[in-house]
């Protein structure tokens, strides 16, 4: 049996079953590609729901609406895949999953900035998106210029990250961060890393 006809077979298995909790970078790129993809070539997008796959759900698509400049995450599509997808062929939708998936630390350093910023109350019931989401409340309390210089080393490392690599609990990360470089918390040590303000 072709290896296209065992991941036709078995989409269920190959693509994350649960949009709604990508667990991984490679996962977190496959779903936000595959819902853009699906909003663009709508017979793609039948052909996943004909393989039991639902590529979006009302609150990922509420969360990846809000991420700017998403519909250019599709531009490395080559015109003759893209006439493919737009037809939904096999080949095509095995070619784009398999092609979200390995560039999934790029996409997620293209998309994370945007997902750190959003208002909590879109990601708080979206357990992959909700890890890489700052609470408001850091947001408002840390330091401007301490925050962007975090954010940037953030951004390089999910860049580079392998696609198989489990995203972070970025709130964590940040906690971290300045307990290592300040020996203060964001939630109790006022004067060293918060906003004057």
């Amino acid at each position: 049996m072709s290896d296209m006809k065992l991941i036709m077979e078995r989409w269920d298995r190959y693509l994350q079953e649960d949009i709604e909790q990508p667990a991984t970078w490679g996962d977190l790129a496959q779903n936000i590609m595959l819902a853009k993809a699906a909003e663009k070539w709508p017979r793609l997008g039948k052909k996943l729901l004909k393989f039991g796959v639902k590529v979006v759900t009302s609150k990922v698509k509420r969360t990846i609406d809000m991420i700017e400049d998403l519909e250019d995450i599709l531009d490395f599509v080559p015109d003759d895949m893209q006439q493919a997808l737009e037809a939904g062929t096999d080949k095509s939708v095995q070619w784009l999953s398999q092609q979200a998936r390995t560039r999934g630390g790029r996409i997620g350093a293209f998309i994370v900035d945007d997902i750190m910023g959003m208002d909590d109350s879109l990601t708080k019931d979206l357990p992959g998106y909700s890890q890489l989401n700052l609470e408001d409340e850091y947001e408002n309390l840390v330091d401007k210029s301490l925050l962007k210089k975090w954010a940037k080393a953030i951004l390089k490392q999910a860049s580079q990250e392998n696609p198989d690599t489990p995203l972070p609990d970025l709130n964590k990360k940040l906690e971290d961060f300045m307990q290592d470089k300040l020996g203060a918390h964001p939630d109790i040590d006022a004067p060293d890393v918060r906003s004057e303000t």
